[in-house]
């Protein structure tokens, strides 16, 4: 006879539920970097030559 308890719900639907939360955020971090468009600077703080 098997008993099933509360806990055996709740623990792979919170895994889920951060799971789904580190994916997103994975993505919007990924979406905003590509967004930024960042400037790599040399020793002096002028902009280096890159390669396009």
């Amino acid at each position: 006879m098997t008993i099933r308890t509360r806990g055996t719900v709740f623990f792979p639907l919170l895994f889920g539920m951060i799971s789904l939360l580190f994916v997103s955020i994975l993505v919007l971090a990924y979406h905003f970097s590509k967004k930024a468009n960042p400037v790599m600077l040399d020793d002096q703080g002028r902009p280096q030559a890159t390669r396009r």
